[in-house]
């Protein structure tokens, strides 16, 4: 976003400065086709964050040639791809031109993020706001600590530890690190998660989850190991390998309830996982995208053990399509199409899921619509009301990191749809092997921090209206 004040608010001071320089250029007999290099990179702002990690995202680097007539739009999206690496409140390019040498400088002004975060975890459970609030199960809220350590070393790592209590109990760590080589090509991931449960889903009927809970005793136990490279050779495009080792074991009350929770009467299943993972990623702004597209192809191998007695025997293909395109200085429409195909020998509970989670229908929040193969398209039309905005609250003004808040607002008009196969639990869960679709209204909230605010009110193709909350873009 450049918070958005980059990209858009500071592009019309761009744009400004840009016709502004040309108008100068031309007094002086310069010509804006006339091709100058860049060749100096000044950065400051920078208490923590490498110089490299900064330079590595500018759309031209020095010693390139560029046009001088190019020159607005090479910052511009020099700033959204500095504003995307997540780590600064705001970035801004101040171009230094000399004619007589026919080069350009820049000066690059960053605002760095807070990077420790030792806050307490207090979360719900539920796969989104609005399923918690049917209930208002305080069992079902998660509580501890966990610390983030942003930009841990300088170079866009990551350091995670958890503590976490409540209805999922959590402890592990997790570290990325982007940039391992010279080049700064390949990076480095890696995660270790234990788990339990005193509550389990042990069956989904009418595509709802049905749950068994016991006070005085685990009913899931979890491990999660993973470790993986990544290679990014250009801005936009990454491709990631990713090896995991997984286990899981239920409770007897699970099993008895339901013994094809992970098929054939198992408690415990143990399985290895490969997944490989391309992204094309142009979008303007990965948090709330207004223009550009995106594609994703990811395929995971769930289970090597080649026998006919193996627990897990799995091979999904998924690919999605986001584009974001914008209509006029105000109108913007987003558009995604997702897919995912499946072996469908064998599924058992534990596996079979689709829309209702990260990827859903919106009409649906309360609903679950599993199965082994689904595709799923969002559409929205988006009006923005309120365009970028800074805050500098004077209780914060000694807080760099705080300072300065961003704020702007959506009208959004939305019509989703999609589509899941299931082969086996089918039965019980009549929303399944049909379309569905859900229509409706909301407003968006985008301010720092990633922090994106959705109120909407829909309907599904049963005619059920609701009014829902998410905290996320939905892209």
């Amino acid at each position: 976003m450049s918070f958005y004040i980059s990209s858009i608010s500071k592009f019309r001071l761009l744009l400004f400065f840009s016709l502004f320089h040309f108008s100068l250029c031309y007094a002086q007999n310069v010509d804006s086709s006339a091709y100058y290099k860049i060749d100096d990179v000044k950065i400051s702002g920078n208490r923590k964050t490498k110089e490299r990690i900064i330079t590595r995202e500018l759309a031209n680097k020095p010693g390139d040639t560029i046009q001088l007539k190019e020159l607005p739009k090479i910052i511009k999206r020099s700033e959204q791809n500095i504003f995307n690496t997540q780590l600064f409140i705001y970035d801004t390019i101040y171009p230094a031109i000399d004619h007589d040498k026919k080069t350009i400088g820049f000066n690059i002004d960053v605002k760095e993020r807070w990077y420790i975060f030792p806050i307490p975890v207090f979360e719900i459970q539920d796969r989104n706001f609005n399923t918690w609030w049917q209930t208002k199960d305080l069992f079902r809220i998660n509580y501890g600590f966990a610390l983030g350590l942003e930009n841990f070393t300088g170079v866009k790592d990551r350091l995670v530890l958890l503590f976490q209590r409540g209805y999922s109990e959590k402890y592990g760590f997790s570290y990325r690190i982007p940039y391992i080589n010279k080049r700064q090509t390949l990076g480095f991931n890696m995660l270790y998660v234990y788990g339990r449960n005193n509550e389990v889903t042990y069956k989904t009927e009418n595509n709802l989850p049905l749950f068994v809970r016991d006070y005085k005793k685990y009913l899931r136990q979890e491990h999660e190991a993973k470790a993986g490279i990544t290679h990014r050779p250009n801005l936009y495009e990454q491709t990631t390998m990713e090896l995991l080792y997984k286990t899981n074991t239920i409770g007897d009350t699970v099993l008895k309830l339901n013994p094809e929770f992970h098929g054939k009467s198992r408690k415990q299943i143990g399985y290895v996982s490969l997944q490989y993972r391309y992204t094309y990623d142009n979008r303007d702004n990965k948090v709330y995208p207004l223009q550009g597209w995106a594609f994703d192809c990811w395929v995971t191998k769930d289970g090597f053990e080649y026998s006919p007695s193996s627990p897990v025997d799995l091979l999904y293909l998924t690919t999605s399509l986001r584009k974001h395109t914008k209509l006029s200085d105000r109108f913007y429409m987003s558009n995604l199409a997702r897919g995912r195909l499946m072996n469908t020998e064998s599924v058992s509970f534990y596996f079979n899921r689709a829309l209702g989670y990260s990827d859903l229908v919106r009409g649906y929040e309360y609903y679950l619509i599993e199965g082994q193969r689904y595709f799923l398209t969002t559409n929205s039309f988006r009006y923005q009301f309120l365009k970028p905005r800074v805050f500098q609250p004077g209780l914060l003004k000694n807080i760099k990191q705080f300072s300065t808040i961003p704020f702007y607002a959506f009208v959004n008009v939305f019509f989703d749809a999609g589509y899941v196969e299931d082969r086996f639990f089918y039965k019980t869960n009549d929303l399944t092997n049909s379309w569905q679709y859900g229509y409706g209204i909301g407003i968006d909230f985008i301010s720092y921090y990633d922090l994106v605010m959705r109120f909407e009110y829909s309907f599904n193709r049963q005619m059920q209206g609701g009014f829902y909350i998410h905290l996320t873009s939905g892209f």
